[in-house]
């Protein structure tokens, strides 16, 4: 996870709320498990987007190439639907069940075909041949991981 505080990609905003609202506030993260840095940015993007009627804020969610970078772009917005090991999932440690995965894209509203394409990009499968059998890797970033061998 990047320590925000000493990153020079990120920048503290700060403002007065009533008390009541920042409370309310505090309480809806704790409750869904949200950073109230993720939920802030999540809010100020939305409201960027809204004032000036552009997107482009939020480019980088339009175009993921992996699970991985699917879930690391829109991880606060998950957060409220229930999937387990989110953070995993953000940095590729993990991989989603099918059914998971159904319902990160549907809450992302993502279409078929880009569905597909992230399915494939994630689990794409490189195989060679040995005197033992056939080894199976899942490539990720061109680093082979899990090896399981089939005969």
């Amino acid at each position: 996870m990047t320590d925000r505080r000493r990153s020079d990609d990120y920048k503290q905003i700060s403002g007065y709320i009533p008390l009541d609202l920042a409370l309310e506030f505090k309480s809806i993260c704790a409750r869904l498990g949200i950073s109230q840095s993720d939920a802030i940015e999540e809010m100020t993007q939305e409201w960027v987007a809204k004032k000036t009627g552009s997107h482009s804020l939020n480019s980088r969610k339009l175009a993921p190439k992996t699970i991985a970078d699917l879930v690391r772009a829109n991880i606060a917005e998950l957060k409220r639907c229930g999937i387990k090991n989110l953070p995993a999932l953000a940095k590729g440690e993990v991989l989603p069940t099918p059914g998971d995965f159904a319902i990160i894209t549907s809450a992302l509203d993502i279409p078929e075909e880009e569905r597909k394409k992230i399915w494939e990009e994630t689990f794409k499968i490189s195989v060679y041949h040995d005197a033992k059998g056939v080894k199976v890797y899942k490539d990720s970033g061109g680093v082979k991981e899990d090896e399981c061998e089939c005969s």
